[in-house]
């Protein structure tokens, strides 16, 4: 600190606030980074270490480089949509973690929390782009910087615990799979048929309704669903429980940020919510992800 402000003294004299940001993120980064390095292995530290000087390096190159690359629509719109998607998770995170690790809650919610936050992220994503492709592309970026630091973190102990993982390299290969739909449904949805805000209807429908059919059918699902080729563990109160939510967001977002008369919007987000949950029910778990935001987007955008 001394030598830096011995080379320029505004960092005190004009910039004291800054100063104090870092004074702050470095001490507690360098508490928490402290007991992480002491509980990893030494392989695990330089890995995430070399991952966090890639980002700082990147950061450097970006910003010396800003005025050549601004220049390029995509570029600042695809980086806008990464910012507030850094802005809006870190703190739900945050809030998540504190959840998890001071409270008992059950780990079936926790789980539809991390859900919600991530479908959320990219609704915020999505109307905050100015074109399709930017949020496409920021979807697409999420997935691929996802992945290798799940499937760094997956061989620590307590991972599968604090994540809530059903079986080995499922929460990965569950994210990588969402936010690629994600960009999926936007370059269909928005980049096709130019509807931004159905698609955005579209996602929210399916991940609020998703959650919520798990939120109610685990704990008061009574009446299981014996219909072919549903698998017999979904109910019919958690069935029901995702066509309400569905319709009441998709009607919500649609009335509100849409242009389509309430009578025609109403009909369409049932539509939408229905065919979504017999989706739901029929599709292997594996593949529920794929086909039921399609569904839903292709009923909405029948109308």
């Amino acid at each position: 600190s001394v030598a830096h402000i011995a080379i320029h003294p505004a960092i005190v004299l004009e910039r004291w606030d800054a100063l104090l940001i870092c004074i702050t993120v470095a001490t507690a980064s360098s508490l928490f980074s402290a007991r992480f390095a002491n509980r990893v292995k030494s392989r695990t530290v330089g890995l995430v270490t070399g991952a966090v000087l890639t980002v700082l390096g990147a950061a450097m190159l970006l910003l010396n480089f800003w005025d050549i690359l601004s220049k390029y629509p995509i570029i600042v719109e695809t980086l806008d949509c990464l910012k507030c998607f850094i802005l809006y998770v870190i703190p739900c995170v945050v809030v998540l973690l504190l959840i998890r690790f001071c409270t008992k809650i059950p780990k079936f919610i926790f789980r539809k929390l991390l859900h919600l936050v991530a479908f959320t992220c990219v609704i915020i994503m999505l109307m905050r782009a100015g074109h399709w492709y930017s949020a496409s592309l920021a979807s697409l970026l999420i997935a691929v910087i996802i992945y290798p630091i799940l499937a760094l973190l997956e061989k620590e102990r307590g991972y599968a615990n604090l994540f809530v993982e059903k079986r080995p390299g499922e929460i990965k290969r569950s994210l990588v799979l969402l936010f690629s739909m994600f960009a999926v449904l936007s370059a269909i949805g928005w980049g096709l048929f130019g509807k931004q805000v159905i698609t955005a209807a579209a996602i929210l429908m399916w991940g609020v309704g998703d959650a919520t059919a798990a939120l109610v059918g685990i704990p008061f699902g009574r009446h299981k669903v014996h219909l072919k080729p549903a698998d017999g563990k979904k109910s019919w109160e958690g069935t029901i429980s995702m066509i309400i939510v569905s319709f009441i967001c998709g009607t919500a977002s649609l009335l509100l940020f849409g242009q389509t008369a309430p009578v025609i919007t109403a009909v369409m987000c049932l539509c939408g919510a229905l065919a979504g949950a017999a989706t739901e029910l029929f599709s292997p778990s594996e593949w529920d992800t794929v086909s039921v935001p399609a569904v839903i987007l292709a009923v909405l955008l029948l109308f």
